[in-house]
């Protein structure tokens, strides 16, 4: 039986959103790019953003480990949508992971991958050591 460690509460409405302690409140709206008015965050930035930040703390958790760095840890997110087949959208997630000075950088992201609850979770994210 698994025990819960945290539980992340955040409301949407039509206009954005907030967390239930209040420490996320943003304005969400559609890319322009998809018709939508632009000048907010929008979904797809926050997908890219959530996947980045998680793969970071795995990545503090197995650098840890190691005795690495976390310094000038980075991970970059892309999320791209493109038409589907079906209706709506199809989206494919990517991460870019930089890890200077780390001894054994292919090892620290093995393990970092096998511990990131998202990356768990969402088959396909395209993860890669830069």
């Amino acid at each position: 039986m698994s025990t819960e460690l945290y539980t992340a509460t955040v409301s949407a409405t039509a206009t954005g959103v907030t967390s239930d302690d209040g420490v996320l409140s943003l304005g969400v709206r559609e890319p322009k790019q998809l018709g939508g008015p632009g000048e907010h965050t929008n979904p797809e930035q926050l997908m890219a953003a959530a996947l980045s930040s998680c793969l970071v703390e795995s990545l503090r958790i197995a650098l840890g480990t190691v005795g690495g760095s976390v310094d000038e840890l980075a991970v970059k997110g892309t999320v791209v949508l493109t038409d589907s087949d079906a209706s709506g959208y199809d989206a494919t997630f990517a991460l870019a992971v930089s890890l200077p000075g780390t001894d054994d950088a292919e090892a620290v992201l093995a393990q970092a991958t096998s511990i990131c609850p998202f990356l768990k979770v969402i088959d396909g994210v395209e993860v890669t050591l830069e």
